[in-house]
């Protein structure tokens, strides 16, 4: 029995929690925030036995907590320099990820896929090609629901697909997926890490350990991949625009469906599974979403657009006669990179949160800019604004803590506005 301190009490937090104390460990917990939420999480988790009552400190992170410790888990948010992090280095206790904890426990193989933008859209796809393929897919990760706690039912003949965030990569050490795809890489997080090639590194841990028996999957369209696929040592790697010509053959364009029949085909899913899953696949919550035809003009949700390089996924998505909807909290990044698109597509920008004056720096006469207040004025101004025929599309840019508690929060009270909207028109 080890003594594990576990920093971050939201989900992953949690679910890390849960997954070593059924292992008999003895747990610890330390979370910065006081708040109702981690009230909530605390209580259960001692009404259910996870941690006593003493062993558990909100508010705070003391020494005395991390200096018991065999062992540290960190949750995604919780930063390589935060003060519990430093204190248990200082002490040299290993600190590791909640996604490498789950990793020590997964008797299946793994799909993990990474990226600056479209990991959900494909984590979905290949779990459900899987599915359709009658194998037992365990679709978890970033995509909200953490690895931890998918382990007690993930079994020998399972296949995980897992999303991994760049934040959940950092502190791994031994994770090696079976098959592994990074579908770009692109400017972001640029308030966490210092320069793009940290960025770049933490990205990279995905297939670190992979070795000649595994497959990584790069984009061959984004010339930061083709650099790393140069370099690469130990797994097969294959370019999934190109993988058994997947592209030419199904007239397929769209790199989230390429790399996830790659994926898939690994595993060695039939094609025909493989097209029935994108022929009825209809999206998912958050990512393009379409909300609602009000008098000609379509809603669009693309709250989980939380960089750059996903609104400009959007964008190339979608036809002409945009308002769009941009804004939060700003992660780094030039929004200037979407000027050619937003003059061809866009008719209208609407700015909202802390990242207002660098949409205007970027986007400045190009299109015109409104800065509204709050984000209700944003959503009734769009659709003020949107031409019959057109669509408001909230494609923000930027992560949503500045406003809102997560993306989820943000595009649910989106969808909550043009209702609003319905009603009243």
């Amino acid at each position: 029995m080890a003594k594990v301190v576990v920093v971050g009490l939201a989900k992953s937090g949690q679910e890390a929690a849960r997954l070593l104390s059924s292992r008999k460990d003895t747990v610890f917990i330390t979370e910065f925030k006081n708040d109702a939420a981690g009230k909530i999480a605390r209580d259960l988790l001692i009404k259910e036995g996870t941690v006593k009552p003493e062993n558990i400190e909100l508010g705070v992170h003391t020494d005395k907590f991390i200096k018991k410790a065999d062992l540290m888990v960190v949750s995604p948010g919780v930063r390589r320099d935060a003060l519990p992090v430093k204190l248990a280095e200082s002490r040299k206790i290993p600190v590791i990820s909640e996604l490498e904890l789950a990793y020590t426990m997964c008797p299946a193989p793994i799909i993990a896929v990474t990226g600056t933008s479209g990991k959900t859209t494909t984590t979905t796809l290949i779990g459900q090609m899987l599915k359709g393929a009658g194998l037992d897919a365990v679709i978890c990760g970033n995509i909200g629901n953490p690895f931890s706690g998918e382990i007690k039912r993930i079994k020998k003949n399972s296949v995980v697909v897992l999303e991994a965030s760049s934040f959940q990569l950092e502190l791994t050490d031994k994770f090696k997926p079976r098959v592994s795809v990074i579908l770009n890489v692109s400017s972001n997080h640029l308030d966490r890490y210092k320069d793009m090639e940290e960025y770049i590194t933490a990205k990279c841990r995905v297939f670190m350990n992979q070795d000649e028996k595994d497959v990584l999957f790069l984009n061959k369209n984004d010339e930061l991949l083709r650099e790393i696929a140069s370099a690469v040592k130990g797994p097969k790697v294959e370019f999934f625009n190109e993988y058994k010509d997947f592209g030419k053959r199904y007239n397929i364009l769209n790199e989230d469906y390429l790399a996830a029949m790659s994926a898939a085909s690994a595993m060695n899913v039939n094609e025909a599974a493989m097209l029935k899953v994108i022929e009825n696949f209809k999206g998912i919550e958050h990512r393009l979403e379409a909300v609602a035809n009000i008098n000609g003009v379509d809603f669009i949700n693309d709250s989980k657009a939380t960089t750059i390089s996903s609104v400009e996924w959007a964008l190339k998505s979608l036809g002409e006669n945009i308002v769009l909807i941009m804004g939060g909290k700003y992660k780094g990044g030039d929004f200037g990179l979407l000027k050619d698109l937003v003059r061809e597509k866009v008719d209208y920008i609407i700015s909202i949160g802390e990242a207002r004056p660098q949409i205007k720096n970027g986007l400045e006469g190009v299109k015109p800019i409104f800065e509204a207040d709050n984000f209700s004025d944003a959503v009734f101004e769009g659709f003020k604004k949107a031409k019959k025929g057109g669509r408001v599309l909230l494609s923000p840019g930027c992560s949503s803590f500045d406003m809102f508690k997560n993306y989820e929060e943000r595009g649910k009270i989106f969808k909550g506005f043009v209702n609003e909207i319905k009603r009243s028109e």
